[in-house]
């Protein structure tokens, strides 16, 4: 009980981004934190922090999370669109889930203005280390996203996409 005063007492002071740095402290109560700010999430889900979520309206109501997820310690995930987690998904630490890009007021807003986009994990399915899923993606059912890949389109259940690994010796990355 003493904790959830205290989160309240800290809402009040700081907003969600104060409830969002909590999130990056806490040792256990990730769940508990994102269902009293409005997240919706699922049973048995395991989340070893810290994670970091910004971009959050008010509360976290644009993250569903289903049950027996699993996210590993530093995921980052941008709430300025909904995210989306299906049942028995996993992202494993550092990924990063993106829902919009906005480069600000300067020369480029005009070349290049604000995208935004929800993103969908599928159930089941699997992002490996520093996986990055972009604005507007779904990853379908199943996949399996690799270390380190940045996935701006969609992926069919099932499907695998992986990183260009980097050559010896000078030979070129093969798609």
């Amino acid at each position: 009980m003493f904790g959830r005063s205290r989160r309240r007492a800290r809402y009040l002071r700081d907003g969600i981004e104060g409830i969002a740095m909590e999130l990056r402290t806490t040792v256990n109560a990730h769940v508990e934190i994102l269902r009293e700010f409005g997240a919706s999430v699922g049973k048995d889900v395991s989340i070893h922090g810290p994670i970091h979520i910004v971009n959050a309206d008010g509360d976290f109501r644009n993250l569903v999370i289903g049950d027996r997820v699993h996210l590993g310690t530093e995921v980052l995930i941008d709430l300025a669109g909904r995210v989306t987690i299906e049942d028995d998904a996993t992202l494993s630490m550092r990924c990063s889930l993106i829902t919009h890009i906005d480069v600000g007021q300067g020369p480029l807003k005009a070349q290049r203005p604000r995208e935004q986009g929800p993103v969908r994990i599928g159930a089941g399915a699997y992002l490996g280390l520093g996986a990055t899923v972009l604005h507007g993606v779904t990853i379908g059912e199943a996949a399996t996203i690799g270390a380190h890949a940045l996935v701006d389109r969609d992926v069919p259940a099932g499907a695998t996409r992986l990183a260009p690994r980097a050559r010896s010796g000078g030979e070129a990355a093969q798609p």
